[in-house]
């Protein structure tokens, strides 16, 4: 399967990272990461727009990769693997993120050779102003770090994240983003080099979850005040928040992953979609505008 956090090369010389886990009959739903050689420092429109130019087999209402045109598939846990296995490493980078999965996969008691490791370390060997990004496999596993992320702080060789190293999302106000901060356990600093956690879900859970199989219909624009009341899907991509009216907060937009604790209360703009068995308020949907998440009262 094509999971989250993924990484795929095609054969035109581009490299994507696969977004979710609901892809189409013979495509796989991504972000363009690298083109011509670059790194692509657009934002996901710009990316549409520029391979609807250059590359329109990707793109149509949304980018795609077709299945015909992937030359490598890139697992996070067959590089971890990987880099467990060499006596040596070669570089400090490498290194130091053998050191990060072992205490990662300590303090969510799973084996090292369950934590992956993705984005730049994943299909290359990074540079100096390189990340380490890791990723969490199944929902048991990413809940316990979501309980526990605030210990890994209290060792000096961790630092939390700092404002120019987070993805803003739109909109969101000075107030928010401040709390928000706060809130970002599942990212910071390992001995002065950034880190980022996030969760993706087993293979298993992704079959067994019955409203992944339908696709949701946009019904209208909705604006809100609502009360959080779980984030335990907040790692997945996309963020998930439980609410107290029984509807679930989603967004695709990066940034807002961790950010919400159960009792705060928010006002949203967001667009009402609906499946044959499932409701949910997004935010960041492709035609939407000024869509955000806004904290009244924090818990």
């Amino acid at each position: 399967m094509y999971r989250d956090k993924d990484y795929l090369l095609t054969k035109d010389e581009l490299i994507f990272n696969v977004l979710g886990d609901q892809h189409d009959a013979g495509f796989v739903t991504a972000g363009l990461k690298y083109a011509n050689g670059k790194k692509w420092l657009g934002s996901y429109h710009d990316a549409a727009r520029f391979l609807s130019d250059s590359f329109p087999a990707y793109v149509d209402d949304k980018i795609r990769v077709p299945l015909a045109s992937i030359q490598q598939h890139l697992k996070p846990l067959e590089r971890t693997r990987h880099l467990l296995a060499e006596s040596e490493h070669d570089s400090r980078l490498h290194a130091m993120a053998v050191e990060l999965i072992h205490i990662l996969a300590a303090h969510c008691d799973v084996p090292a050779s369950e934590i992956g490791i993705t984005d730049s370390l994943l299909w290359g060997t990074g540079n100096e102003n390189s990340d380490i990004d890791l990723v969490i496999y199944g929902s048991e596993v990413v809940t316990r770090f979501l309980t526990t992320s605030h210990q890994l702080f209290k060792f000096d060789d961790f630092q939390r994240i700092d404002e120019q190293s987070v993805q803003r999302p739109p909109a969101v106000d000075d107030q928010t983003f401040e709390v928000m901060l706060q809130r970002k356990g599942n990212q910071g600093s390992y001995r002065g080099t950034r880190f980022s956690i996030r969760g993706v879900l087993t293979d298993e859970e992704v079959l067994w979850i019955p409203e992944r199989k339908n696709p949701f219909i946009v019904q209208q624009p909705q604006q809100c005040e609502l009360e959080i009341s779980g984030r335990d899907d907040s790692l997945l991509f996309p963020s998930q928040y439980e609410t107290t009216i029984g509807i679930p907060l989603v967004s695709y937009h990066a940034g807002y992953e961790m950010s919400f604790l159960p009792g705060d209360k928010v006002r949203v703009k967001a667009v009402r979609e609906t499946s044959d068995n499932a409701e949910r308020l997004l935010v960041g949907s492709v035609s939407g505008q000024d869509e955000v998440i806004q904290l009244i009262s924090p818990v």
